[in-house]
């Protein structure tokens, strides 16, 4: 069976009150992604109902708050020099890798044999605007040169995701802008789900997924936004988060490989991406990527991506953006179209 983008309608329909208790359709569109087969709702009602799922951010909260927080943030004013723990000396001399505003060192609390905290820099806040690629750049630089430095110290290491929580809303424990390197044995559920998808369409049709994938939406073009060197930038057709964007590695499989050129794309990507999530309003993300599995080159079937989504607006009493449609049922609402925005982001970037 080949790369399918599955869809069905329906219709909601009873008696409402706010049109003058007239008998109301309600269209509703179901999605299903391609290769996992995640299912996503739009409703055009939910589109109007955007301004109270996500009430605008509350930019002057959110700068009370990192005002509150600066004075005892220990990545400020120098203060992760005697408050962040270091690495040992058969893996990063001194324990600590910095470049720039840039400093990677392992979080008190892992989650994973090796898991990597990195500083974005000395900023203790930033809007989703201020994320210049040459800051990206250097934290993903770190990034990859701490994967390559533990699977050489530690081969079983071999699956590995950097991620980012910004601001509470999206789960983040520190205001201070950072990203986070897991390395070990034992892959997520998700990277799992998507290891294993991938490799049955691989042997199904005999061609790649993700070489497939974005094959069919650059010549499809409503959900294509750019390529960046080897990468190309999608709005997810059934997405796993508000907004999401997804930028996809193909031939890049083995993060290990990685160059110079890709670590480019991928900060530059990041950057335009959280540029265009302020330019519609939103003030918080996550991300992750994933790669194939370390050490065993660019295996055909699978591929390396970044998944990139939207959180809750940053803003006093803010209500979750994810409850049981989203955490026991795994659905996602969607407030705007993908190819609605795709279009709003290829038009973002020609001004």
């Amino acid at each position: 069976m080949a790369l399918e983008f599955w869809r069905q309608r329906d219709v909601a329909t009873f008696v409402n009150p706010l049109k003058n208790w007239q008998l109301d359709e309600q269209i509703l569109e179901f999605r299903r992604d391609p290769l996992l087969g995640h299912v996503s709702l739009f409703s055009p009602a939910i589109q109007g109902k955007r301004d109270i799922l996500y009430p605008a951010p509350d930019y002057s909260y959110v700068r009370s708050i990192a005002d509150a927080t600066r004075a005892s943030c220990f990545l400020c004013d120098g203060k992760w020099e005697r408050m962040t723990p270091r690495y040992s000396e058969d893996l990063i001399q001194g324990g600590r890798l910095k470049k720039g505003e840039v400093l990677l060192f392992p979080n008190l609390f892992p989650t994973s044999p090796y898991h990597a905290v990195i500083m974005l820099g000395e900023d203790h806040y930033r809007s989703l605007d201020n994320f210049p690629e040459d800051l990206l750049l250097d934290a993903f630089d770190v990034a990859v040169e701490f994967i390559k430095r533990v699977f050489q110290k530690d081969s079983r290491m071999s699956f590995v995701t950097i991620n980012a929580n910004y601001l509470p809303p999206a789960g983040s424990s520190v205001f201070h802008p950072h990203i986070q390197v897991l390395m070990a044995q034992v892959p997520s559920t998700h990277y799992s789900r998507v290891m294993e998808a991938s490799k049955k369409y691989y042997e199904r049709n005999g061609t790649p997924y993700w070489k497939d994938f974005v094959d069919i939406e650059r010549q499809g073009g409503e959900r294509y936004i750019m390529s960046i060197g080897e990468s190309h930038w999608i709005m997810a057709f059934s997405p796993m988060g508000t907004n999401e964007v997804v930028g996809v590695f193909p031939d890049k499989v083995d993060i290990l490989k990685w160059e110079v050129a890709d670590v480019r794309a991928l900060s530059k990507g990041v950057s335009r991406v959280l540029r265009f999530f302020h330019s519609i309003g939103f003030s918080t993300f996550n991300f992750s990527l994933f790669g194939g599995p370390l050490g065993e080159g660019d295996i055909e079937p699978y591929g390396a991506f970044i998944r990139l989504v939207c959180r809750q607006n940053f803003l006093p009493h803010y209500r979750t953006d994810d409850y049981y449609f989203q955490k026991l049922m795994e659905n996602e609402i969607m407030a705007t179209p993908p190819e609605e925005l795709a279009r709003i982001f290829r038009e973002m970037l020609e001004e």
